[in-house]
C-alpha cells in the first residue's frame, strides 16, 4: 500500500472540508453560548418571582416550573444551532427533517405561548377571588359563631380553596382551546356542563344539611338544659339509673338526631341521586311511622312503672303489717327468708317483674306495634 499516495489524498480531502468543519464547530459553539446565556436570563427571572413557590403555596402541589422552562429554551435553541451546523456541512438530506420538526414547533409557540399567558391569567384571577372570600369571611362573625355555637372549624380557607379551584375549572376550556388540545377540550367542555349543572344541587344540599345541623345543635342544648334544670335528672336517679346516664342529655341527643336525620335525607334529596335518596326516604318514612308507637310505649311502660311500684308498695306494706314476714322466724327459715329475699320484698318484685312484662303481651291477631298501644 502507498502510504504517500493515500495521505496526500487525506490531506486534499481534509483541506476541501476542513473550512466547513471550522465553521460548523464555530457555529456549534456559539450556538451553545447563547442556548446557556438564554438558559439563564429565562431562569433568573422566574427565580426572582419565585414561581415555583407561589404555584406550591396555591396549589399545594410542588413543581420544578422555573427549571423545566430553562430547559425548554435551552434545548429549543439547541435543536435550531444543529440545524445551523448540519447546514453548514452540506448535509441538506439529514437537517431536513429536523427543520420540518423545528418549524412544526416554531409554528406551534404563539399557541404555547397565549395558553401559558391565560393559564397565568388563570391562576391570578383564581388566586385573587379566595383572598376576597377568605377576607371576607374573616371580616365577618361567621365563622366565630361556628366554631362556638357549632363547634366548626374557620370556613374561611376552605370556602376559599373551593372558590380557588373552581374559577380555575372555569378557565379550563379556554386555556385548552388556546394550547390546541382539542382532543381533549371536548370532554371538559362536557364534564364541565354536568358540573356546573349539579353544583346548585350541591349547594342546596350544603345548604340544608348546614342548616339542619346547627338547629339540631341548638336544640339539643336547648333541651337538655331545660330538661336538666326541671329535675328530670333526679327522676332518672330515683329510678336507680347509673350516676352516668343522664335523662335530659338523653333527651336532647334524641332530640338532635330527630333534627338531624331528615336534614340530612333532604339534602341528599336535593342531589337529585335516586340511588341514594330513594332508600333514605324510605327510612325516614318508616322511622317517623314508628315514632307513635315508641312514644305510646314510652307513655306505657312508665304509667306502668309508676303504678305498679305504688301496688307493690301498698302490698308490701300490707304483708309487713300483717306480720307474713315473722313466718320464717316461727318455721326455722330465717336464715333463707330474710334481708333481701324476705317475703314482702318478693311480692313486690314479682309484682314489679309481671306489671312490667303486661305491656309487652301480645294479643292474637294484633301486630306487635299494636301490641304496644293496645
Amino acid at each position: 500500500m502507498d502510504f504517500a499516495s493515500f495521505w496526500s489524498t487525506l490531506q486534499g480531502q481534509l483541506g476541501h472540508h476542513l473550512p466547513r468543519i471550522v465553521g460548523a464547530l464555530a457555529v456549534f459553539a456559539l450556538g451553545w453560548i447563547i442556548a446557556v446565556a438564554a438558559r439563564a436570563a429565562v431562569l433568573r427571572p422566574l427565580a426572582l418571582a419565585r414561581l415555583d413557590t407561589r404555584i406550591a403555596e396555591s396549589t399545594g402541589v410542588t413543581v420544578q416550573s422555573e427549571r423545566g422552562l430553562g430547559v425548554a429554551v435551552f434545548w429549543l435553541l439547541l435543536l435550531v444551532t444543529l440545524i445551523a451546523v448540519l447546514n453548514v456541512l452540506d448535509l441538506a438530506s439529514v437537517s431536513a427533517p429536523i427543520a420540518a420538526m423545528m418549524g412544526d414547533i416554531v409554528g406551534y409557540l404563539p399557541y404555547a405561548l397565549g395558553g401559558a399567558v391565560l393559564t397565568l391569567v388563570a391562576w391570578l384571577v383564581a388566586s385573587l377571588l379566595r383572598t376576597l372570600v377568605v377576607r371576607a369571611l374573616a371580616a365577618t362573625t361567621i365563622d366565630d359563631s361556628l366554631q362556638r355555637h357549632a363547634g366548626m372549624k374557620p370556613s374561611g380557607p376552605a370556602a376559599g380553596n373551593v372558590v380557588f379551584w373552581l374559577a380555575l375549572l372555569l378557565f379550563l376550556p379556554s386555556v385548552l382551546s388556546a394550547f390546541r388540545l382539542s382532543g381533549t377540550l371536548a370532554p371538559v367542555e362536557q364534564m364541565l356542563v354536568m358540573a356546573l349543572g349539579w353544583l346548585p344541587n350541591a349547594l342546596g344540599a350544603a345548604v340544608i344539611a348546614g342548616v339542619g345541623y346547627l338547629v339540631a345543635r341548638v336544640l339539643r342544648g336547648l333541651v337538655s338544659n331545660l330538661l336538666g334544670a326541671a329535675g328530670i335528672d333526679r327522676v332518672g336517679e330515683r329510678a336507680g339509673l347509673d350516676d352516668a346516664v343522664k335523662l335530659s342529655r338523653l333527651a336532647g341527643t334524641l332530640v338532635f338526631l330527630f333534627v338531624l336525620v331528615p336534614s340530612l335525607i333532604a339534602a341528599l334529596d336535593a342531589l337529585k341521586i335516586e340511588a341514594i335518596s330513594a332508600p333514605a326516604t324510605a327510612m325516614l318514612s318508616q322511622m317517623l311511622a314508628a315514632v307513635p308507637h315508641i312514644l305510646a310505649a314510652i307513655v306505657i311502660l312508665l304509667l306502668t312503672w309508676a303504678v305498679a311500684r305504688f301496688v307493690a308498695g301498698l302490698v308490701a306494706r300490707l304483708l309487713e303489717n300483717a306480720g307474713v314476714d315473722a313466718l320464717p322466724t316461727r318455721i326455722g327459715l330465717e336464715a333463707v327468708l330474710s334481708g333481701p329475699t324476705r317475703q314482702a320484698t318478693l311480692v313486690r318484685g314479682a309484682i314489679m317483674f309481671f306489671a312490667m312484662l303486661l305491656p309487652w303481651r301480645r294479643p292474637r291477631g294484633s301486630s306487635v306495634s299494636d301490641s304496644c298501644v293496645s
